[in-house]
């Protein structure tokens, strides 16, 4: 068994990395994030994979561009898959690794401290984003971005937001960094807790009725 895991361990961890989206069971995974750098456990990963394949082929939008991306991508071969990332340098290193992908630059305009004056005024939180993204309506989207840690961050307000319209008001949302309160908080009041469906960890996995089913859901 140890020479099996070193086994795919190697293959891992340089381009047969996509392997893992083929095979995606708890092993492959385990090895595939420690290996990739992925921050995602495998509990959250198998949530969100569950979710691809009861909707495969798939339509699905992902705020963040990172060492996950290609799995991603891979996982969903016969759907679409696009990225979201405001940072320049970040976009250029990951597509330069991985042409294939489809990935937009967008700017938040806004700062982590902010959250609490655009709480209640969705009509500032609206997210200048690619016609390619606006005009779609996606199956499942995925929150991981942008960063939310520090003062000078840009903070996931507008990206939560946006996952409630792009969504067309009947998809699957996953927010991930659920242990913060700005997270908590923006889906909380956008989300709505009565559409949560499971947490784990620091995952968050909603399902969002079709527009006219909540006449209390904020737009």
């Amino acid at each position: 068994m140890t020479n099996l895991k070193n086994s795919i361990k190697r293959t891992l961890s340089g381009p047969g990395r996509e392997l893992a989206a083929l095979w995606p069971n708890r092993m492959t995974l385990d090895i595939y994030r420690r290996t990739n750098k992925v921050q995602l456990s495998c509990d959250e990963l198998q949530t969100i994979i569950r979710s691809l394949a009861a909707h495969t082929p798939c339509r699905f939008l992902v705020f963040g561009l990172g060492n996950d991306s290609i799995f991603w991508e891979r996982l969903n071969r016969r759907g679409r898959t696009v990225f979201i990332e405001d940072n320049r340098e970040w976009l250029a290193r990951i597509t330069a690794r991985f042409p294939r992908l489809e990935a937009y630059l967008v700017d938040y305009e806004t700062r982590l401290p902010q959250w609490q004056e655009l709480l209640d005024q969705p009509h500032l939180l609206t997210l200048r984003l690619p016609p390619a993204v606006e005009e779609t309506v996606w199956d499942v989207i995925l929150v991981d971005a942008p960063s939310g840690w520090r003062d000078n961050d840009p903070g996931r307000m507008r990206s939560i937001h946006a996952a409630t319209r792009l969504s067309g008001g009947a998809g699957e949302v996953f927010v991930h960094d659920c242990n913060r309160a700005v997270e908590r908080l923006y889906c909380d009041t956008y989300l709505k807790a009565g559409n949560l469906v499971y947490e784990v960890a620091q995952l968050r996995h909603y399902r969002l009725p079709r527009q006219g089913d909540d006449e209390n859901r904020r737009t």
